[in-house]
């Protein structure tokens, strides 16, 4: 694609052009929304509350039998990323668990945990039993409470209180949102986002701690639930290898000893079952979310008194090697939701209606008769088998299984009748549940001995319809993604239709589209899918040094200057990508920030130090240049960077105070009594009063000069470049510590590609005095696209859900409000991009060539100088005017640029589309496909159509005017 040649190129037809582009971003909006009802898990929920009449039909031929509950309390301990091994592995701090495991009193399990293991998802899973919802993930952020709630759906806590219980809850306020009002007697709820931990976490689980020792005295409840986070966050901080990992192991494990203890002593206690669980794993970074290894695996433990005098009890040995050729899978591997029948059986209550979990037979030597087990099974089994019908109809599924067990029938006499195989997953299911149900009169009453072959044929229909129904958990609205692919596919010729010219194509346009469809490939492999980051770390260099020896072969050029350029930003690009491992197979490895950093956090903060430095230094020079006279502009400089300098260390040492140690001790006992929360709203307010400050004084110097109008003269200055740097300021803020001296890096970028880009290939004396550079946007387009991307990837994001980083999401927020955290939220992981856009909003305008005497009156910041430069702007005005006579085209950079970035982002999406559903029943569909979804979602309206085609737009115009 020619992108592009002359202005004249750019100028033809504007107006079409901008209509298409305008319909193909509505439309790339569109589609998003079309194709996710399509693609997103819609599942059916049984309404209503299950009761034993439910399982009539289980004792329509035991005599209306119940198996007897084993306990009448339930402690359900939750701990927020207890990994597997944290409590099973050699290295553990769970010594007293382990001990309890060796002695029988406490049945070990690895959980699996399916994704997106966040803990919203995951809660509804340890209490209804199904599957949840992968919207659940975008319900996970919503602190308000408003987007999910369980109080209409059945599950266990539901089917104890509808029994006359109490229940009471300490911890995550997630519970506190999903069982909402009175439902808990008594509760006390932390959040899970918004908070401030120490060192050790101390403070957010201390919130729940407290209240146990009372509570355990107390006897009017049935059930107590506590969710402890303060792992969940240490991982997050140091990850699962932190030096503060241990200790909250041995925190959570005194726990464990602590209740364990008031049961065997307790007589209220007596009959009480404690299940510690985690809710999902972590990663090697300490993250979660995705499927990687660890981060789907967290421990499940049934622990009580009782449990040593089961019959048949199995002998553990703990601690223990995982399974091999595993890192995190110790004894058997069970599904969280199969707490759920588990606990209903042990406590005599129905199973949830929703419930696709299967009775964990372990359990079922606390019963003094096998029969039990087999009653415990078979009522798991009718229940599953309400679900079965409702998927699949329950008169199609009756005709189904009467045929098969017809046939079965046949066989009375010990004949083996061929009944031929299954036709479909819902015939499989049918066979199952007939064999099964065959005889039950026989297997179970008086027949002891045909026990464990009835068990055998449940198990089998059990297993088999939870596998089924769990990955069944989306109905694919097939019409509807075909339609979401084919509106994006619209969009893309519409945005390619809103280009100013196509053909011939330029050596930027054949990268641009070379890029844009290899990427598309790309996205039809899983491993390419996890590893993105890789491709663009290399067509960067590739771009770098294309544009290198493209602009050595133009004439009149600098070759040392246009060497070292690219040099300079293929050695910037090197230390970038090895700041944060990111992606799947590498994210552990050892890496700047991680492995450099902790043993150098005084080089870090030297470096942090530097480039707050570096911003003052422009904010002073550039921002407020001839607004204000230069001692107030230092002044401001000054009173915006000292307050976000605090604030990050005192962020940075409440979060990570690994990274801050014994650094500036009276800065922080002099800034203690201002909380997170002031200190953040402090730093804010002051850059958003210098914004508008700065732009009301920009507007009213331009207003009735030609400085105004559009296409004016080039200034030295535009409104775009000081809303800039007050930007980065902004972006630093929202930046985790480590990641701040990155804004040196792409600095420096940004200087060497002003040398690489066509708009410096003139000499000075060449140049255009109008502001609009002369520059190839497609070059443009194409280093601003490489350069987004990678430093998102180098500041730590990926594919996986596991690398959004929450930490800078609420900072300032004193009170819950969605739009401001979403905005923290998506400025904090999207730094690099939005940054780069914003440059090259800067690269699109030029300065004039001054003497010696206007740059010495500009730097000593005089006023007079104003207008000095607006009347010799007045004179190269008219000069322009007379020798331009006739040619009234005007260069429409940002339109083109738009263009360009709207058909990059449509064909990415398009071929995204394309490969979920063409791979919809691809094994890693939810655990690599439908993630990088919602990351197409998300680059496309948060950083295409908010930031480039809404804030770029904007900034554009800004730097137009003034």
């Amino acid at each position: 694609m020619r992108w592009y040649g002359t202005p004249a190129d750019m100028a033809r037809s504007p107006t079409p052009r901008l209509v298409s582009l305008a319909i193909a971003n509505v439309l790339l909006l569109v589609a998003i929304l079309v194709f996710a009802q399509g693609f997103f898990p819609y599942k059916p929920v049984l309404p209503g509350l299950a009761t034993l009449d439910d399982e009539q039909d289980a004792r329509s031929w035991m005599e209306a039998e119940q198996e007897e509950a084993v306990f009448d309390r339930v402690i359900f301990m939750v701990v927020d990323a207890l990994r597997s091994d944290f409590v099973y592995g050699f290295y553990s701090g769970f010594d007293f668990t382990q001990s309890l495991i060796r002695d029988g009193a406490a049945i070990p399990f690895t959980a699996h945990a399916s994704p997106p293991t966040v803990t919203m998802p995951r809660v509804k899973a340890l209490t209804t039993g199904s599957v949840p919802s992968f919207a659940d993930l975008i319900f996970n952020l919503d602190e308000s409470g408003s987007g999910s709630t369980l109080a209409t759906q059945d599950t266990w806590l539901a089917q104890i209180k509808g029994r006359g219980g109490k229940l009471i809850f300490y911890g995550d306020d997630t519970w506190l949102r999903l069982f909402p009002g009175d439902f808990f007697e008594r509760s006390d709820g932390t959040s899970s986002f918004f908070v401030s931990v120490s060192r050790t976490g101390l403070e957010v689980d201390n919130n729940v701690t407290r209240h146990v020792p009372d509570e355990l005295q107390n006897s009017d409840w049935d059930g107590m639930i506590m969710h402890y986070l303060g792992l969940d966050h240490i991982g997050h901080k140091t990850g699962p290898q932190g030096p503060n990992m241990l200790p909250k192991q041995r925190e959570m494990d005194a726990i464990v000893r602590m209740i364990y203890e008031a049961m065997e002593t307790k007589s209220h206690l007596a009959n009480t079952l404690l299940i510690v669980a985690g809710d999902h794993g972590m990663n090697a970074g300490g993250n979660h979310g995705g499927s990687g290894p660890g981060e789907t695996e967290p421990a499940l433990l049934f622990a009580s008194p009782k449990l040593k005098q089961r019959r048949d009890r199995q002998e553990y040995s703990c601690p223990t090697h995982p399974k091999a050729g595993t890192d995190f899978h110790y004894y058997r591997k069970v599904q969280q939701s199969d707490i759920v029948p588990t606990m209903a059986g042990l406590m005599g209550l129905p199973i949830s209606k929703n419930s696709l979990g299967v009775f964990i037979q372990e359990m079922s030597g606390l019963w003094s008769r096998p029969q039990s087990t087999t009653l415990a099974l078979w009522h798991n089994a009718v229940q599953i088998k309400r679900i079965v019908e409702a998927a699949y109809g329950a008169q199609s599924f009756g005709s189904l299984t009467q045929r098969w067990s017809t046939c079965l029938s046949q066989g009375d006499d010990g004949a083996q009748i061929d009944c031929g195989e299954p036709n479909g997953a819902d015939d499989a299911l049918a066979r199952y549940w007939a064999y099964a149900a065959s005889r039950p009169d026989e297997s179970i009453i008086g027949h002891e001995v045909n026990s464990n072959a009835k068990d055998d044929h449940i198990m089998n229909f059990l297993n088999a319809a939870q596998e089924e129904l769990s990955n069944a958990a989306s109905s694919y609205d097939i019409p509807r993604m075909t339609l979401g692919v084919i509106i994006s596919a619209v969009a893309l010729a519409f945005a390619i239709a809103s280009l100013p010219a196509i053909w011939p194509p330029s050596t930027a346009g054949k990268f641009f589209v070379a890029t844009s469809l290899l990427y598309g490939v790309m996205m039809f492999a899983s491993s390419y899918v996890e590893e993105e980051q890789h491709f663009w770390y290399w067509m960067t260099p590739a771009w770098t040094i294309l544009l290198t020896v493209k602009s050595l072969i133009k004439d009149g050029r600098n070759v040392l200057q246009v060497v070292a350029a690219g040099m300079v930003v293929l050695a910037a690009h090197r230390l970038a990508v090895r700041w944060n491992q990111t992606g799947q197979k590498y994210a552990g490895a050892p890496d700047i920030v991680h492995s450099f950093f902790s043993d150098h956090h005084l080089l870090m903060w030297i470096l942090i130090l530097a480039t707050y430095a570096r911003n003052w230094y422009v904010l002073v020079r550039r921002t407020f240049l001839a607004l204000v006279p230069t001692e107030f502009a230092v002044a401001a400089g000054v009173a915006l960077t000292i307050p976000a300098i605090i604030f990050k260390l005192n962020f940075t040492q409440a979060h990570a105070p690994e990274l801050v140690q014994g650094l500036a001790v009276l800065v922080r006992q002099w800034t203690e009594p201002f909380g997170l929360v002031l200190q953040g709203q402090l730093t804010f307010n002051l850059i958003g009063v210098a914004a508008i400050a700065t732009a009301v004084l920009s507007i009213g110097l331009a207003r009735g000069t030609v400085i105004g109008k559009a296409d004016g003269p080039a200034v030295d200055v535009t409104l775009a470049e000081r809303l800039h740097h007050l930007l980065t300021l902004f972006l630093i803020t929202q930046s985790r510590a480590p990641n701040i001296p990155l804004f040196l890096g792409m600095e420096v970028q940004l200087l060497a590609f002003a040398v690489l880009l066509d708009n410096l290939a003139q000499s000075p004396k060449a140049q255009s005095p109008r502001r609009n550079a002369s520059l190839n946007i497609s070059e443009l387009a194409t280093s601003t696209l490489l350069c987004s991307h990678v430093y998102f990837f180098c500041m730590g994001g990926s594919n996986s859900i596991s690398s959004v980083d929450l930490s800078n999401a609420y900072n300032g927020i004193a009170n819950y409000n969605v739009v401001a955290v979403g905005v923290l939220l998506f400025s904090s992981n999207w730094v690099g991009p939005v940054w780069w856009c914003s440059a090259a909003v800067l690269s699109t305008f030029t300065r004039p060539v001054k003497t010696d005497v206007e740059i010495s009156a500009a730097s000593k910041g005089e006023r007079a100088w104003v207008q000095d430069e607006r009347e010799a702007l007045r004179r190269e005005a008219k000069l322009e005017h007379v020798s331009s006579a006739g040619d009234t085209d005007l260069p429409n950079h940002w339109l083109v640029y738009c263009a360009s970035m709207t058909a990059f982002v449509a064909t990415s999406l398009l071929a995204v589309m394309v490969a979920c559903t063409a791979l919809r029943t691809h094994l890693f569909i939810w655990t690599v496909f439908s993630p990088k979804y919602l990351y197409a979602m998300a680059w496309c309206i948060g950083w295409h159509v908010m930031v480039n085609m809404g804030f770029g737009s904007l900034l554009r115009w800004l730097g137009q005017i003034a």
